[in-house]
């Protein structure tokens, strides 16, 4: 029976059925089959929402709406554009960089996708840039917005596997860096062989004044993860005080920030939270349905049959959310996919359970830019008017550096952990 439901959601997610309501209506359809009462299914679809953690969602995406509504964005590409828009592809540089920045502030790879491609995409093309090139740098940039702390898809994987939100948090930060940083080395060798267009030159008085106009834009940041760092306060604390912030910075020091902005900013919180909540109540369930039929035990004892070796056991897992990564979006992926890979990597191959959780979050946020399901992907081609087709081979060198790093992520530890052993000794 469960393999048949697993079919059939497969065929209606194909078909287009938003993956909420084919998770949720097959799972319960399951749970019906098996004779479980209705009052104790409608429980459990609800019990999910039920934690303190996960007010730190709605904050967050709150936040992040009202940073965008005051031009918060607007100010970090100013800034960045005047340090490095006179490299080769330098608004290629720009839009990287600016998701780096903008990752500590939305927690979300679709909002960072949607708020600096809808900035720099127009841009880049009107410059001289590919429509497809321009699309390509955004969707991949924007994976960092799940990596670097803040982080709404952390605070689901802490629920998930009962650990730290704040240790997650800080254990995100190098590799987060490190796959900007690859990007970076990638977007600056394609320009210099496509010769793309270099912005102007740099120049001391126009990066100051730059610097001075995004001064408590880029403070943002630090006044969210400061707090958890020095341990003075939970992640949902910071997500509350980031709302207060946002408004502060954007109504009193911006002026920017009007009435009408503000309400924006909550229905688009509201939608938004919604939405993940409705996919995370029908991801439980599926979760739990798997659990139900003993999945994840059945998976490990095969693997643990093959007689693999911890590191190639390790690649198997990478390669097995590689796929996943490609045909189900990434809130789904961490029900279907932690229960079955997380106790293998700890249990199994003795990984550190903070290690094994972001190892897990950035081979599936891999997926957010691959077709057919990439998030950012859909976003930025949209942005840019361009079909994914067209896309997908400009995304090709980017995904072959994010495989790297998402390799380096696995076999060395202290990518993950040396900043976490430092601040959570």
């Amino acid at each position: 029976m469960i393999y048949i439901v697993i079919l059939v959601i497969f065929i209606l997610t194909a078909l287009g059925v938003p993956i909420a309501f084919s998770l949720g209506s097959m799972s319960f359809m399951f749970f019906i089959s098996k004779g479980f009462p209705l009052p104790v299914i409608v429980q459990r679809l609800f019990s999910a929402t039920q934690s303190f953690t996960f007010l730190a969602v709605a904050f967050f995406i709150l936040s992040g709406s009202i940073m965008l509504q005051s031009g918060i964005a607007k100010r970090l590409v100013d800034f960045v554009n005047s340090f490095f828009g006179h490299f080769f592809g330098g608004l290629g540089l720009v839009t990287i960089v600016t998701n780096m920045i903008m990752a500590g502030v939305s927690g979300s790879s679709v909002a960072d996708a949607a708020a600096v491609g809808s900035l720099m995409i127009p841009g880049m093309k009107k410059s001289g840039y590919p429509a497809s090139f321009s699309a390509a740098i955004n969707a991949c940039s924007s994976v960092v917005g799940i990596i670097i702390p803040p982080s709404s898809t952390m605070i689901i994987i802490a629920w998930l596997t009962q650990l730290s939100v704040g240790k997650l948090f800080v254990a995100g930060i190098i590799p987060g860096i490190l796959f900007g940083l690859t990007f970076f080395v990638i977007t600056i060798f394609v320009s210099k062989k496509m010769n793309y267009p270099r912005g102007k030159a740099f120049k001391v008085n126009r990066a100051v004044k730059s610097f001075k106009n995004s001064f408590f834009a880029l403070l943002l940041p630090l006044l969210i993860l400061g707090p958890i760092i020095i341990g003075i306060a939970t992640a949902t604390e910071v997500s509350a005080l980031a709302v207060l912030f946002a408004i502060i910075i954007g109504s009193f020091i911006y002026r920017s920030l009007s009435i009408n902005n503000i309400i924006f900013a909550l229905e688009d919180a509201v939608y938004s939270t919604s939405a993940i909540m409705l996919t995370l109540c029908s991801a439980s369930m599926f979760s739990w349905m798997l659990i139900y039929e003993r999945i994840p035990d059945k998976i490990t004892r095969i693997m643990l049959s093959m007689g693999l070796s911890n590191n190639s056991m390790i690649l198997m897992v990478i390669i097995v959310l590689f796929i996943a990564g490609t045909v189900l979006q990434l809130a789904p992926n961490l029900f279907v996919t932690l229960p079955i890979v997380f106790p293998i990597l700890v249990n199994v191959v003795g990984m550190d359970p903070v290690h094994a959780a972001i190892l897990v979050l950035c081979a599936l946020a891999v997926g957010l830019f691959t077709p057919p399901i990439g998030s950012t992907l859909f976003v930025s081609c949209n942005l840019a008017k361009v079909d994914i087709g067209d896309a997908v081979k400009d995304i090709i060198p980017y995904f072959l550096g994010s495989i790297v790093v998402v390799l380096l992520v696995a076999y060395v530890p202290f990518l993950s952990l040396g900043m976490v052993n430092i601040f959570f000794k």
